[in-house]
């Protein structure tokens, strides 16, 4: 099955027909969370958008307006150091104080309307690369989904992120997380 057409098939189902005359683009949404000194930490991104601005979030609310949706393709993740505002790509490292160990466990959930559609999702399963070892030291801050998940317009969604470590991670940074894929816009008009 085509992107637009899960767009338009998870739409309907809930009873919004006019999906299919909606603007066609592509998206990138992304929300920013400070971290705590500590081994042991959830962080919620999504939630409380609205108290946030840009450049720590991109979107105003966690629901999508009338007309927009997006079909998740793929999440990222990046870190920035506050006090020097470094960006870094290498989020597993940046979490361990920027130092590359193998003894921690990150684990995504993502919900829409309070329902869990990615549950207790190892990170390290996107981490290496076919043909790579945990000796070579490269780390993947991409994770491609086999399946894109959509979040249709007017519901809530949000993401957790478990961070277990043996080494505490550092207080001066905020971690970000972002999705992207095909979506779409309200359009009142006529498409493009």
């Amino acid at each position: 099955m085509k992107i637009a057409q899960q767009i338009v098939g998870v739409n309907q189902r809930l009873g919004n027909t006019a999906v299919p005359n909606m603007q066609g683009t592509t998206r990138y949404i992304y929300d920013g969370v400070a971290s705590a000194a500590s081994t042991n930490q959830t962080l919620t991104f999504f939630q409380g958008v609205s108290t946030r601005t840009f450049p720590q979030t991109n979107i105003n609310n966690n629901r999508f307006e009338v007309g927009e949706s997006l079909a998740i393709q793929g999440i990222t993740f990046f870190a920035r150091e506050t006090t020097i505002t470094a960006l870094s790509n290498n989020l597993t490292a940046s979490l361990l104080a920027g130092t590359l160990q193998f003894n921690n466990t990150l684990t995504l959930n993502f919900f829409i309307g309070n329902q869990r559609v990615i549950k207790d999702l190892d990170l390290n399963y996107s981490r290496f690369v076919v043909g790579e070892t945990k000796t070579q030291n490269v780390i993947n801050n991409t994770l491609i989904l086999e399946t894109p998940i959509v979040i249709p317009p007017q519901i809530e969604f949000y993401a957790t992120l478990r961070i277990t470590s043996t080494v505490a991670t550092e207080a001066d940074r905020t971690i970000y997380l972002g999705l992207f894929g095909q979506g779409t816009l309200l359009n009142t008009k006529s498409t493009f």
